[in-house]
């Protein structure tokens, strides 16, 4: 063979198998971490996490971080605080004590907290927010039962239940659709995720068992949660979107779990996994889940575990393990885009093929032309 068929055939063979690579190529998280003792619950669209810090006895305190720094938020006068959701003005909102040791729903704004009252009772915690201020949670009547509320220009509205005694409200999108679970019975372990509107509480029901609930919702009325299968077998997370309960399936195990939607409709949340090697955090995007573990560095050491909330621009609120250490991870997207294999592909191709045509058509040595 002559070496000018080899370098053609070289050519063939590096075109074709960077075709197959970039076919192949993965988005890959970069992992920021939050701090020692941290745990991440919610992220907004600048990449804000509201989530919680645990002293070394256990007591947490809710915070806010932005770009680096830990700002922490305090409480209505009590131990504790929890940072449970954030909007894009870095409104805050979540459960503190009081010095009476009650536990109250609070906002965080401006750089202060403000009680948000309860339905009659003594406690109440607060769970969503969106850009518009409403809050959502769940706060105790003048009988002592947990109910599902939304709180909108200072008063909060109780959104009652599916017939039972108790619900609670975990999400609110901008349209002011809440979503959440509530009992069916005066059996408060059965209780069904919701979404509420302004027609009322509606009844996204279950895969077969007893129970589900519904924890997030994005701005087109998509909400995830998880739900219980038949005979209450195994939780199974899911989206709902156009009136039906979809399965969104495991990562091998027998059980998941969604936590949060964005508005691109990618869902995260954690699955056990095959061979009791516990739970990983998933991304569901596209119609099939994938190990989050999967995209990220396996050099870096990290194990994450489960992640709670994504936002539009694809980054993730998490929680991850290294070496005995669990800690509240962001992780944000390293590689945006991945080049089609008919760009660059086809164009190393089309040059191999235009080198093989010269190549083999070329004058042969010594040749000179007659005038």
């Amino acid at each position: 063979m002559k070496p000018t068929s080899n370098i053609c055939l070289a050519w063939l063979s590096l075109c074709l198998s960077l075709a197959g690579v970039t076919a192949q190529a993965a988005a890959r998280y970069n992992i920021v971490e939050i701090g020692v003792g941290t745990s991440a619950n919610a992220i907004n669209g600048s990449g804000q996490i509201a989530g919680d810090v645990s002293d070394s006895v256990g007591t947490p305190q809710a915070f806010l971080y932005t770009n680096g720094a830990l700002t922490m938020l305090g409480t209505l006068g009590g131990a504790e605080s929890t940072g449970s959701a954030i909007n894009d003005h870095g409104n805050v909102v979540g459960m503190s004590t009081t010095a009476d040791n009650s536990r109250r729903a609070y906002l965080y704004s401006a750089g202060g907290m403000t009680d948000l009252g309860t339905l009659g009772g003594n406690e109440a915690m607060a769970l969503g927010i969106n850009n518009a201020g409403q809050i959502v949670g769940s706060a105790a009547n003048g009988e002592g039962y947990f109910h599902a509320f939304r709180y909108t220009s200072g008063a909060m509205q109780d959104l009652g239940t599916l017939g039972g005694s108790v619900s609670n409200a975990f999400d609110i999108n901008r349209h002011g659709q809440v979503v959440g679970n509530a009992s069916v019975s005066d059996e408060f372990r059965w209780t069904h995720a919701f979404m509420y509107d302004n027609t009322g509480m509606r009844d996204l029901g279950t895969f077969g068992g007893n129970y589900s609930a519904a924890w997030s919702v994005n701005d087109a009325g998509h909400a995830v949660g998880y739900a219980a299968t038949t005979d209450n077998a195994a939780d199974h997370a899911f989206l709902y979107a156009g009136g039906v309960m979809h399965d969104l399936g495991t990562l091998g195990g027998t059980y998941s779990f969604a936590s949060g939607i964005n508005n691109r409709n990618q869902v995260v949340g954690n699955s056990n996994v095959p061979g009791d090697a516990g739970s990983h955090a998933f991304l569901y995007a596209d119609g099939s889940m994938t190990d989050l573990n999967s995209l990220i560095d396996p050099a870096s050491g990290w194990t994450i575990l489960h992640a709670s909330d994504i936002n539009d621009h694809g980054q993730i609120a998490a929680t991850g393990c290294r070496a005995g250490e669990c800690v509240a991870l962001r992780l944000d997207l390293a590689v945006t885009a991945v080049p089609e294999p008919s760009v660059w592909a086809t164009l190393l191709c089309g040059l191999a093929v235009l080198m093989m045509s010269l190549w083999t058509h070329r004058a042969p040595p010594g040749f000179r032309a007659h005038g």
